[in-house]
């Protein structure tokens, strides 16, 4: 421990017998030095018993025990303290698991935050420490350990022993590597235990090179505060952490400057690139008069007025490699006009081996005011390649306009459907084929009032309405012909949509006003789709926060799991959704098998475990509306935050719930393993 040499001063007091003599003295100071503190050493033991002690050295002094550390308790308690020890010893007996490695170690600011890292045969726990002075015990630690949530679960290959598992060493701690100290876990599956200055701990899985067995810091002049490994084919890597990526959050974040407000992103495969929308505001002094044609009138104002701002919109190429605007893409649209959409689509051309040919399709809406009926544009885009600048590489790529024109109304969703372009504009919604840089209308149908979200696969078409719900829409390519196959009868407001996809089962899934997601499915079959013209709803759930956007990702393989669960999962896509207040969340699609076992633990845990604030989960997630419905609540949606906190349970309440359900403890870890690593993108 460092010491701290201090000083204090203090005037002195005068007594009454010496007045006249301390008036010519000058005032005494008295300096008091702070005696410097020693380092303290402690040693940990864990016994066959599953029982902690903690002993104090060099006298070798008991001063802590935890009797049951073996279960993996949510708060370790000293055991000398609580009157019936050996009942608490006994109950615990039953469910003894071995420990296999405790490492303990000071971290933060000064190492003033210990920390207790404990590995077990199907699982890692953290504890941190915590005052606790109402102790009973004399010369005992007033202090105890409390479990964090970055419970990981541990999956070792089935082809490493036991007894190896046992002894081997899985903590590696570091110092200053990129900064951070922390510790790296080794293992199956490596993770970086980041401990920051301001004491949070942030778990980041390194999945690049599979099993790990040996990791070390490494410092040297040609790898600055970097780290070696060794991966499972047994090759050692020397290798560094970006500067660049800050890793203080709960997922690596890098933060790139535009100084200017980015509303669309999208990524350009071909041409790996990434075209962003942008907008900076700008004073206006002219406003447009009412008329067919544009026609402005100046405004004159003194030098006082406070002139008003729009937003004057860009396009703009981002380079991945330097995060840096590529120099001449910069592309300014016109006044008043508003980017309300931006896709990425697949047109039929002339001239390429598949016939098809991808572009980035832009919708726009000029917001003139009131009293002018608003307009639009369809802008088709082309990223092509030039010769670059010299010394310039990045300036490969140009963006080059393939087609605008003008619409009659607001341009306000854009999607693909089978190589033709669809767009939706006021309450029409429009299919066009691309042909000598010209589009060609091809279909139409009218809609209900106003459609802002727009998605395909194949000839099927998903659309939202503002306050219409949505609709299900077909393309004929053969007739050429869009009709209405399926909607929601009822009204409420729409924030987003998507496609969930399950094998060959699909649904659809929307955000409301209210705070819900609600999945829908078509059923002609069912007497209550009145002949499959209406949407049958098949579960809800209230997330608690508006979800504005959908994007669906193909689930992962991992080399944790089988080769019959990795091919369950590729028939499975992820559905990731983001929401107003900044977080994300995902919705998976699960067997119904998982899903019963699952639901009884939820279940369960709804009424025998604390929840926060003592509030309940199960009647925050019911479905809930401002306007009375005819609709009952369909629930069959799980709560993946609830489930996840079962990790982070005592083995012996694992194995309580587990029994009361009829499975075991590691069935349902193997459930929670399963959907953890599938979705494990980011």
């Amino acid at each position: 421990m460092n010491a701290i040499v201090g000083a204090t001063i203090k005037n002195p007091k005068k007594s009454t017998d010496d007045k006249e003599s301390s008036t010519d003295e000058l005032q005494q100071t008295s300096i008091k030095e702070i005696s410097e503190h020693s380092p303290t050493y402690w040693l940990f033991i864990t016994r066959e018993d599953g029982s902690l002690e903690i002993y104090s050295m060099p006298d070798v002094r008991l001063v802590y025990q935890v009797d049951d550390f073996a279960s993996a308790p949510q708060t370790l308690i000293d055991s000398s303290t609580s009157s019936n020890t050996s009942s608490t010893t006994t109950s615990s007996s039953n469910q003894i698991h071995d420990v296999y490695e405790i490492y303990v170690g000071g971290f933060a600011m000064k190492q003033s935050k210990p920390l207790i890292f404990v590995r077990f045969k199907d699982e890692i726990c953290v504890y941190e420490t915590f005052q606790f002075t109402e102790t009973e015990i004399d010369n005992h630690l007033k202090l105890r350990f409390t479990k964090l949530n970055n419970t990981l679960l541990n999956n070792e290959p089935a082809n490493i022993e036991l007894e190896v598992l046992k002894y081997k060493k899985y903590f590696r701690p570091f110092k200053d590597i990129c900064g951070y100290n922390g510790v790296f876990v080794c293992g199956a599956l490596p993770h970086w235990f980041f401990i920051t200055d301001r004491g949070e701990v942030r778990m980041h899985e390194m999945s690049i090179d599979g099993y790990v067995p040996i990791f070390s810091s490494f410092n040297n002049i040609n790898c600055p505060k970097g780290f070696l490994y060794f991966n499972d084919k047994e090759e050692l890597r020397i290798a560094i952490l970006p500067t660049h990526i800050t890793y203080d959050s709960p997922w690596p974040v890098r933060k790139v400057a535009t100084k200017c407000t980015v509303h669309f992103i999208r990524y350009h495969l071909i041409n790996k690139c990434y075209v962003v929308i942008t907008s900076v505001p700008e004073e206006y002094r002219r406003v447009v008069k009412v008329g067919d044609e544009k026609d402005y009138e100046y405004l004159e104002r003194d030098e006082r007025y406070l002139w008003p701002q729009t937003e004057r919109f860009s396009i703009q190429l981002f380079s991945p490699v330097s995060w840096q605007i590529i120099a001449g893409t910069k592309i300014d649209l016109d006044e008043w006009e508003h980017v309300t959409c931006l896709q990425n689509v697949m047109l039929h051309t002339e001239g390429t081996e598949t016939g098809y040919k991808g572009f980035v399709a832009l919708g726009t809406n000029y917001c003139y005011g009131e009293d002018v009926t608003n307009k639009g544009r369809i802008l088709i885009l082309d990223i092509v390649e030039v010769v670059p600048e010299p010394g310039q590489p990045l300036t490969k790529n140009k963006i080059k306009i393939v087609y605008s024109k003008e619409q009659k109304g607001p341009v306000t969703a854009l999607c693909q459907v089978k190589g033709y372009l669809l767009s939706s504009i006021g309450q029409k919604i429009y299919i066009w084929q691309l042909k000598e840089d010209q589009l060609c209308g091809v279909a139409f149908i009218d809609t209900q009032i106003y459609i802002h979200s727009a998605v395909s696969i194949k000839n099927l078409i998903l659309v939202a309405d503002y306050y219409k719900s949505i609709s299900l829409l077909r393309y004929q390519e053969e007739t050429k012909t869009l009709a209405l196959v399926s909607k929601d009868i009822r009204s409420f407001e729409v924030y987003g949509c998507e496609f969930m996809v399950d094998n060959n089962l699909l649904c659809f899934i929307v955000s409301d006003a209210d705070k819900n997601i609600i999945l829908y499915h078509y059923q002609p079959e069912v007497r209550e789709s009145n002949g499959g013209t209406r949407l049958i709803q098949r579960a809800d759930f209230h997330i608690g926060a508006r979800i504005n956007h959908f994007f669906r990702i193909k689930c992962k393989k991992s080399k944790q799991l089988t080769d019959e669960q990795n091919r369950d999962s590729s028939t499975k896509q992820l559905t990731m959704y983001a929401t107003l207040d900044g977080s994300l969340g995902y919705i998976l699609p699960i067997s119904e098998k998982v899903y019963r076992r699952l639901l009884m633990v939820q279940n369960l845990m709804n009424n025998q475990v604390p929840n926060l604030a003592g509030l309940n989960p199960k009647a925050f997630r019911l479905f809930k509306t401002s306007s009375r419905v005819l609709v009952n609540p369909c629930k069959n949606v799980l709560d993946g935050d609830l489930l996840s906190k079962f990790t982070n349970l005592s083995i012996k309440q694992k194995n309580e719930l587990a029994r009361k359900i009829g499975t075991t403890t590691l069935q349902i870890r193997k459930d929670l393993f399963e959907i953890d690593c599938i979705t494990g993108h980011f």
